[in-house]
């Protein structure tokens, strides 16, 4: 099986260690939680529900709220075209698209990507791709988190390519921000981060934005840094927080929590504390949270909020990647995110609902209160 979705998910093995051993031996019928305040989303969950020709699974799942009220789910690795009445998945040339957009707009869902859905084409695309035959299976974004700013939509985006013909053969080439204006998604340009590789963090998996910073966050060997900068200046003199101040030496920065979380990550300010969540790296099964008074620490007030749900009949299935998405907090409860994959390519065509987001809600006292 070469380029496949799984890349990702080796990726975050990569860049991540474990919290704990846990085997995916849950039930997909309950869940572990700490707090009987926590449960399923059912109805965000049936959002995402095949979409013929559209989406039909991915993973990633940021959300951004825009100016206008509508929701743009992004998404990596997706499916899109069509799905039976008994979940099996069509195959397609190329499997799937390295990424795509779901628009939320009231109670409609709609999939955004570039071309025709018979191309089979991303949302944003490398601008090597045509050059010397270049394809998206050379060269290709996995989107990362972003925000909007003077009606710009801003998406950090990673570049890999295909080193080696080896499954696991695709090699990290640097950090770009993609710009689109709103309300079209009409591409503006792209931006190089020039710190894509220093000190060995991968910037631009979480953002918070501040009235006068942007802070960028990314993870290095496993646990999460942080790096701020100004609106009128995203690309350069940046700075690097090293575990007490500010530094303009990336190479000097330090993580600002011990944990070893997952590559993707959530930071979000709700009740005059701000809250870091982030599933255990490694595949864990473990959601945890911090506080902090900044967007930056000390983070303490550690919680295990759920462990992710699996199937036990299937072993091959895992979950990672959790996030949160606090513009849709619903009676005091935030909604969360995780990914739910398979390790075996097959499974992915004999039931289409295994790629799919799921979600659970969680009080947000759970989080916040001592």
């Amino acid at each position: 099986m070469k380029n496949t979705i799984f890349q990702i998910i080796i990726l975050c093995q990569i860049l991540a260690i474990s919290c704990t051993n846990n085997r995916l031996n849950n039930s997909s019928t309950s869940t572990n939680t700490t707090d009987n305040r926590t449960s399923f989303d059912s109805i965000f969950y049936n959002k995402f529900q095949m979409q013929k020709p559209g989406f039909t699974g991915g993973d990633g799942v940021y959300s951004i709220q825009l100016p206008d009220n509508r929701t743009v789910w992004i998404f990596g690795d997706t499916f899109i075209g069509e799905v039976s009445d008994s979940l099996t998945r069509e195959k397609t040339d190329p499997m799937y698209i390295r990424n795509c957009f779901v628009i939320q707009d009231g109670d409609k869902m709609s999939t955004l990507h570039q071309g025709s859905p018979e191309e089979f084409k991303s949302m944003i695309i490398p601008d090597e791709i045509g050059e010397n035959g270049l394809t998206e299976r050379d060269v290709w974004f996995w989107p990362g988190d972003g925000f909007v700013q003077k009606n710009t939509l801003n998406i950090f985006v990673s570049k890999f390519h295909q080193k080696t013909s080896d499954m696991w053969g695709f090699e990290f080439l640097e950090t770009e921000l993609v710009q689109l204006e709103l309300p079209d998604f009409n591409e503006i340009g792209k931006l190089k981060i020039p710190y894509s590789k220093e000190n060995g963090v991968h910037y631009g998996h979480a953002v918070y934005k501040s009235e006068n910073h942007l802070y960028i966050y990314g993870l290095g060997n496993g646990k999460p840094y942080v790096a701020r900068t100004t609106y009128n200046n995203l690309t350069s003199n940046w700075e690097f927080y090293n575990g007490q101040t500010w530094v303009s030496d990336s190479k000097k920065a330090n993580p600002m929590v011990d944990f070893m979380g997952s590559e993707q990550f959530s930071i979000f300010k709700q009740e005059n504390k701000f809250i870091y969540l982030s599933q255990c790296g490694h595949l864990s099964t473990e959601v945890y949270s911090f506080t902090s008074n900044t967007p930056y620490g000390p983070w303490e007030n550690k919680k295990l909020l759920f462990n992710t749900p699996v199937d036990s009949l299937n072993s091959d299935l895992f979950t990672y990647n959790a996030l949160a998405h606090p513009q849709l907090i619903e009676n005091n409860k935030i909604l969360i995110s995780y990914n739910t994959n398979s390790m075996e390519l097959k499974d992915h065509f004999t039931n289409a609902n295994i790629y799919k987001p799921r979600f659970m809600r969680v009080h947000l006292d759970t989080i916040v209160k001592k």
